[in-house]
């Protein structure tokens, strides 16, 4: 399979990284949409800047990406303009034939270098059964102050 990569996708990604959320859909066994391809790629193209996405590559295939979004609070008294921006792992998924070469370890690393070098403040992703050991080999640490209400 050769040497993992990755890089951030650009503008000219916009339908590779529709292709892979696809991917990503029917793995996790959602149906196919017509025209979601061409939907999902504008829509990524229009929002990139605060949803940036990495795509892994090993060989010459496509091995993987992880989208996040860019959390900038507002304004707050005594807090100084910046601070504690995040990002937030939106979609973390790696093909199936692809798993266990360290895939999601390249990219979620790439993701984290990506955020301090933007100088936001952390990285926060929800660790399933199967990935909380890895997530925790890069260096994330369980966090237990998030609650949920479905509505």
């Amino acid at each position: 399979m050769g040497e993992v990569r990755t890089r951030l996708a650009g503008p000219d990604d916009a339908l590779v990284v529709a292709a892979l959320v696809i991917q990503c859909a029917r793995h996790r066994e959602g149906a196919a949409e017509p025209g979601f391809l061409d939907r999902h790629a504008r829509a990524w193209l229009a929002t990139a800047t605060t949803h940036p996405v990495w795509i892994a590559e090993a060989g010459d295939e496509h091995a993987g990406f992880l989208q996040a979004t860019v959390v900038e609070p507002l304004p707050w008294p005594g807090r100084p303009p910046g601070s504690g921006a995040e990002l937030a792992v939106d979609t973390f998924f790696v093909r199936p034939e692809h798993r266990g070469i360290g895939v999601g370890e390249v990219l979620l690393r790439a993701a984290a270098s990506w955020a301090r070098d933007s100088g936001l403040q952390s990285v926060r992703i929800q660790a399933g059964v199967h990935t909380t050991a890895m997530v925790e080999r890069v260096g994330f640490v369980p966090d237990a102050r998030a609650h949920r209400m479905e509505l």
